[in-house]
């Protein structure tokens, strides 16, 4: 057997449980004689197969074991494990620390992203006071030990190499954006006259949506799309890497509505000087 094709952490997870049900069901196990056999209640079967409880590696073994197919439970050991990549919770990716984080979060053989952002602005285009800014709200926020200082070195090594040469970055981010300051307003507006010399770079497509324009798309959250291959979706508890090529689909389309919806060039620097207006106001 091959291991199932997980598209998300829920179908992988899902894929496993159906397998090991099918497996028991093949030679006539009824949960409770399997549990028997693994030495563990029979509750435990249940919830497993119903996606109450992921199984560990020795639960899988031993199932697999138990059903006579012990040639198949590395492959369903290595789905469990992909599943655990496809939905991070932030506590879990975070835990060596920030610093570590910015520098294992690049792909460096992707040449093409897009970008859409609803709020904080893509890393590719923040100034120092920006990025450190926002650092030290998510260390606040999640709690983290103070290496901010190495995660800002470590973030603000990308930007240069994100848009130049072969690579290929489409921005579009909400207008709303402009208006939410994470550092002081002099910073912030550092942050905005940053924007303004970023438009027109080669490489760098920037598009910004009105508040007022006629939306093809509701506003949703940040995602990434890493060439055609793949989306990391950012919430608030987890980054959730979408693979499935329909999902990605969907999230392309809806990239490509916006982008429709956004202004370019002069009118959407005419957008930044509005804001930059604010922050002197």
């Amino acid at each position: 057997m091959t291991s199932p094709l997980p598209a998300t952490a829920e179908e992988a997870h899902k894929a496993v449980a159906d397998r090991l049900r099918r497996m028991m069901e093949d030679i006539g196990l009824s949960g409770a004689r399997l549990a028997a056999l693994c030495d563990w209640d029979r509750s435990k079967t249940h919830r497993i197969i119903n996606l109450k409880t992921i199984p560990k590696p020795a639960d899988i073994r031993a199932w697999c074991a138990a059903c006579g197919r012990p040639e198949e439970a590395e492959a369903l050991i290595e789905t469990t494990r992909t599943a655990k990549t496809l939905y991070v919770q932030w506590t879990r990716y975070l835990k060596d620390g920030l610093g570590t984080a910015q520098r294992g979060s690049v792909d460096q053989e992707t040449r093409s992203f897009r970008v859409y952002s609803c709020g904080v602005l893509p890393w590719m285009l923040q100034t120092e006071p920006y990025t450190r800014g926002i650092l030290r709200k998510v260390r606040h926020f999640r709690n983290l030990s103070d290496d901010v200082e190495d995660a800002v070195l470590a973030r603000l090594g990308r930007p240069d190499d994100a848009y130049q040469g072969s690579h290929q970055v489409a921005i579009l981010m909400e207008e709303s954006a402009l208006y939410m300051p994470m550092t002081e307003l002099p910073q912030h507006a550092q942050q905005l006259e940053h924007l303004l010399s970023a438009i027109g770079r080669p490489g760098l497509s920037f598009g910004i949506i009105p508040h007022m324009s006629r939306r093809p798309v509701w506003p949703i959250e940040t995602f990434y799309a890493i060439g055609d291959r793949e989306v990391q979706v950012e919430t608030l508890t987890a980054m959730v890497r979408v693979t499935n090529r329909s999902e990605i689909d969907v999230y392309l389309r809806a990239f490509a509505r916006m982008a429709r919806a956004a202004l370019y060039g002069p009118q959407a620097k005419a957008l930044i000087r509005k804001a930059l207006d604010a922050c002197e106001a």
